[in-house]
């Protein structure tokens, strides 16, 4: 009995073996920054190290990480994984949902991929394209796997949650103290009709807006002062899209001024040559 024991005391603390975040992220293949969110957002609460403050992770914890880096790759929303996890959602229950907001998505790719196998076969020309007309079906509800409808309404979701992440304020004054800066971001709150907080003074003050919290600081203009306000957690803003879509429409919300400038520039240099 006596020299089963040290065995068996050598098999539990085999079971119970704890890893650090650097080793977590190997083992599950979700990134350390991914875990810290994840964990800042409440989807696992992983123990700490009692004699230096460090994340421990166990076994359970892996599985944890690995079942959300699976839904995620289904386009799961972090909302409904963290109601999956706290036994609030049956799991089932929300993979029918994910499934039919995948189906929906598969039906308007289906169509997009039917638009485009139709006009290919009518081998437009760009000048004598019916683009009034393409538009119109696209746009219309009543069109069989219709795949534009909605597309705007996300863009404009996208562009308004990018527009919460970082955002500039001119001021006509110029901003010499904290005094100023405090009275800078006070007036522009009640011409925004709705009020700022000012949670940290001084020439890098933070503040809360809207219910987010930002970091400000001053960028020197030629006439006037600018302010850079910045989200402090610009992860924790969500549109509530699924993750490809979000990110497809993010990447055209930043190209798009692009493309309208190189049009405008092209344009006068059209004309210029006329």
């Amino acid at each position: 009995m006596l020299d089963l024991q040290p065995t068996l005391w050598c098999s539990v603390r085999a079971e119970v073996k704890q890893m650090n975040i650097k080793q977590a992220a190997e083992q599950s293949g979700v990134s350390s920054p991914n875990i810290r969110f994840y964990e800042k957002e409440g989807l696992m609460t992983p123990a700490r190290n009692r004699g230096n403050a460090y994340r421990d992770y166990t076994a359970g914890d892996i599985r944890t990480l690995k079942l959300i880096r699976m839904l995620r790759m289904l386009d799961m929303p972090l909302p409904v994984i963290q109601r999956v996890l706290n036994g609030e959602q049956p799991l089932s229950e929300a993979l029918q949902a994910q499934q039919a907001v995948l189906e929906q998505q598969a039906a308007q790719l289906a169509g997009a991929i039917r638009f485009c196998a139709e006009l290919t076969q009518q081998t437009p020309q760009v000048d004598q394209l019916d683009v009034d007309d393409c538009l119109k079906r696209m746009q219309d509800p009543q069109e069989p796997g219709r795949f534009f409808s909605g597309w705007l309404r996300d863009y404009r979701t996208v562009a308004e949650n990018e527009q919460k992440k970082r955002f500039f304020i001119v001021s006509e004054q110029s901003i010499n103290t904290p005094e100023d800066f405090a009275a800078v971001l006070l007036r522009y709150g009640e011409a925004q009709g709705s009020p700022v907080c000012i949670t940290k003074g001084g020439m890098y003050p933070e503040f809360e807006w809207h219910g987010i919290r930002y970091k400000a600081w001053r960028g020197q203009g030629r006439y006037c002062d600018s302010i850079c306000c910045e989200a402090l957690f610009p992860e924790s803003l969500k549109t509530g899209l699924p993750l490809r879509r979000e990110r497809l429409l993010r990447w055209l919300q930043r190209l798009l001024p692009v493309a309208v400038a190189a049009m405008v520039l092209g344009t006068l240099a059209l004309r210029g040559r006329m």
